[in-house]
């Protein structure tokens, strides 16, 4: 009986973990931003739910990256704030690796993604754009 107990009690909590998935990172090289976030920091859980309320991760290249249980992510962000030295850092903490630019949490990160939607040129499409612009504007000078 004690072993079945056991079993029984065993089973449910292996149920109960199968309905919590672990944080998933989205690694794109290419994304304009770096988002790192902290799986059980409430801060990131606010800025995922508004996010994605407002379907930002389908609209925005973002490189999502989980710090608190990832040795490697952690490792990252710990360089990335050594480099740019920003006024205050934690999670969740977004980088535009375009313009250098960063926002710690919730309201700024928010804000950051809205402010890409509502431009109607992305630096990085800026940048692509230079050589066009550089040759035309030489075209007309000489």
């Amino acid at each position: 009986m004690k072993k079945i107990t056991l079993a029984l009690i065993a089973a449910l909590f292996i149920l109960a973990s199968c309905g919590k998935s672990a944080p998933v990172d989205i690694i794109n090289p290419d994304a304009e931003y770096l988002y790192f976030f902290g799986a059980t920091c409430p801060h990131c859980q606010e800025l995922n739910r508004l996010a994605e309320e407002e379907d930002l991760y389908s609209k925005i290249a973002i490189e999502k990256r989980e710090v608190y249980f990832n040795n490697e992510n952690r490792e990252a962000f710990l360089k990335l704030v050594e480099e740019i030295k920003p006024e205050r850092d934690g999670v969740p903490f977004v980088y535009d690796k375009i313009t250098g630019e960063y926002a710690v949490g919730v309201e700024p990160a928010l804000e950051m993604f809205k402010n890409r939607l509502n431009a109607t040129i992305s630096p990085k499409e800026i940048i692509q754009e230079l050589p066009a612009i550089e040759e035309a504007f030489e075209e007309t000078t000489t």
